[in-house]
């Protein structure tokens, strides 16, 4: 894992986690509702990655989460993404195009979410770390193309809102940067001077449901 050329926005995520601890401390009453799921879909780009990506692809990806409420305003949440590739014209120099598409992604994080409510309306900021695995592929549309899957360390950070629409339902919008570490020697995502960070930003919206 290649961490030495590591994004000056990764500062953002100690930021954040400073965050997370500034008024959290009162506990959850038995009346609040303590669990929640959320399931969103949005768009999500793969770019500045050398190594293994063409800059700047656009995919779909489809995540399932479900946070526990520790305190009033504190929340672990564990987070599932299914990021589905979509084809489109890629630049792979020297002006030449090509219709291509990325390997299927998965992506699993164990997370800590901070809720600042204002009565229907609630931002919050999120943060935590976990995996993602790139999915074998080998057909000649996908870059890069993987004979076996890949798994690589991961962290995300970012924040979002989300809208009571009663006691139980809310919508929810959410917006995130996910930062992919190949280790030097992953076969497709890395080069002969090791593998850069793949950096990921999602943008997603969906529904949540508290019990």
């Amino acid at each position: 894992m290649n961490i030495s050329k590591r994004h000056p926005r990764i500062a953002i995520v100690v930021a954040a986690v400073s965050l997370f601890f500034a008024g959290v401390t009162s506990p959850a009453t038995a009346s609040e509702s303590r669990a929640e799921v959320s399931l969103m879909g949005g768009i999500q780009a793969l770019n500045q990655n050398d190594t293994a990506l063409p800059d700047h692809f656009v995919n779909i990806p489809t995540v399932a989460a479900v946070a526990y409420r520790v305190t009033s305003r504190l929340a672990a949440e564990g987070e599932f993404t299914w990021l589905i590739p979509v084809k489109q014209s890629v630049d792979v120099g020297s002006g030449v195009s090509q219709d291509l598409k990325t390997a299927d992604v998965l992506a699993y994080q164990a997370n800590l979410r901070v809720d600042f409510p204002l009565t229907r309306w609630t931002p919050y900021l999120v943060g935590g770390a976990g995996a993602v695995t790139f999915l074998s592929n080998t057909n000649a549309d996908r870059v890069p193309q993987l004979d076996q899957s890949e798994t690589a360390f991961a962290v995300n950070f970012g924040g979002g809102v989300s809208y009571g629409l009663g006691e139980r339902w809310g919508l929810r919008a959410d917006v995130r940067e996910l930062v992919a570490f190949p280790s030097n020697n992953a076969t497709g995502l890395s080069g002969s001077t090791g593998a850069d960070e793949i950096w990921m930003e999602r943008g997603t919206v969906g529904l949540s449901y508290r019990f």
